[in-house]
């Protein structure tokens, strides 16, 4: 085979087959980079052209691949929206829909049911929902859209004074179970009577409850609630590390949810709800994302009128709700916060008061375990826990109960109760 001398770039000289070139393969993955081997330079355009060739019907590919799959998600969601959640077509079928859904709301009776939510409102999200391209995402807002239209505009305001004999009897059955919680419930009592005696429905304006922990401050507002009435929902700020609790997470994240308040008001019975806002002074000082930051809003009826919750971007009407905050040190709650509550501090219960609250402490806590044929706890039994707080005398009882069950008794003894929460100076009259 004939050879040529040719002079390279640098100077030098190489020896190659004449009418052939060295030829670098495509590398393949990381297990082949590639290699420069020598080949006819005629065969080297031949693969050069068909590497072209294949590139572009790869390109084409993708990018045919990537068209499909976003027609057909985008039929798809045109398909479910048109299934799930239809909007009204004309100006005719949208005024059909308001007139729908604030069906009665002109007019209702101010004092029993109170609006949440308006239909224009409705509208503007089911619009904005038809816009979402991502599967999952616009499926869980239909079907929440779904939960709000077959709801309507109205919600039930609960009142417990509309039956004054059995409001009467319940509010003498709080104050016998949380004797020292008197003050609170005088206030709450005050603004029933004021709701009957005016044109509006019953609104009670925030609590703030402090005081040592385990004093019944969470079960004095389960019993307000039940009091009252209404629907009850817990949330704990302790080592909350979101805005989200209350008012959802923004709908671009994956996980958006909605906030507790829409979830209570907007899909939920009542108007105006108790929220509990437990262990207040332990939401995080120095997070990113301030836990306590909805409540400056939700706290005040005006701005509480038109709340937003983040995971629809929907605003409702959340002015009606009652809010009772709880905690052990206030000094640790911003001061913004503090001034739109009506504080109320707990004192640990003593004396009379101490007694009165172990005997129904324990005897709820008997019923509770429902224990078939065990008998109520006697009253001599509450002179040796009332030193305790009511927590603390939930576990020594139901402790108790377990002992007296595994000894084949239906009662309860005093050796029943654990040794270390005994009062061995036996009944007082004045505790503490």
């Amino acid at each position: 085979m004939n050879t040529i001398r040719r002079r390279t770039s640098s100077g030098g000289d190489s020896d190659e087959p004449e009418g052939f070139a060295l030829y670098r393969t495509e590398a393949f993955e990381d297990s082949y980079q590639g290699v420069e081997i020598l080949l006819p330079i005629a065969l080297q355009w031949r693969l050069l052209e068909e590497r072209r060739r294949l590139a572009r019907a790869r390109e084409e590919d993708r990018r045919v691949s990537t068209l499909e799959r976003f027609r057909a998600d985008r039929d798809a969601t045109r398909a479910a929206f048109a299934r799930a959640a239809p909007l009204p077509a004309g100006p005719d079928d949208k005024l059909s829909f308001i007139k729908q859904f604030e069906r009665g709301v002109a007019r209702r009776d101010r004092k029993r049911r109170h609006p949440v939510l308006k239909a224009e409102e409705v509208l503007r999200v089911l619009a904005k929902t038809a816009t979402v391209r991502n599967r999952d995402e616009h499926k869980r807002e239909l079907e929440l859209m779904e939960k709000v239209k077959s709801m309507g505009a109205l919600r039930d305001v609960a009142n417990p004074a509309r039956h004054p004999d059995r409001w009467a009897r319940a509010v003498a059955n709080l104050r016998a179970s949380h004797p020292h919680f008197l003050a609170v419930t005088d206030f709450v009592v005050e603004h029933v009577a004021l709701s009957m005696n005016s044109k509006g429905p019953l609104s009670i304006p925030p609590l703030h409850l402090w005081g040592p922990p385990g004093i019944g401050k969470s079960h004095y507002a389960n019993d307000l609630a039940l009091v009252l009435g209404t629907s009850l929902r817990r949330q704990s700020m302790e080592n909350a590390q979101t805005t989200s609790l209350l008012l959802g997470t923004e709908r671009h994240w994956s996980t958006a949810c909605p906030g507790a308040v829409f979830e209570e008001i907007v899909l939920g019975r009542y108007a105006n709800p108790v929220f509990l806002i437990d262990e207040l002074d332990k939401a995080p000082a120095n997070s990113t994302y301030d836990p306590l930051k909805p409540l400056h809003s939700l706290l005040e009826p005006l701005t509480a009128a038109t709340a937003r919750d983040a995971a629809l971007d929907i605003t409702f009407d959340a002015s009606l709700a009652i809010y009772i905050a709880a905690s052990n040190d206030p000094r640790k709650i911003p001061e913004s916060l503090r001034s739109r509550f009506t504080e109320f501090e707990i004192p640990l219960p003593r004396g009379a008061n101490a007694i009165q609250i172990a005997q129904v402490v324990a005897a709820r806590t008997v019923e509770k375990l429902s224990v078939p044929g065990f008998l109520p706890p006697e009253p001599r039994l509450a002179y040796r826990l009332a030193h305790l707080t009511p927590r603390a005398i939930r576990k020594a009882v139901q402790g108790a109960v377990a002992r007296a069950v595994v000894n084949d008794r239906r009662y309860l003894k005093a050796s029943d109760l654990p040794a270390d929460v005994l009062d061995e100076d036996g009944p007082k009259v004045v505790l503490h």
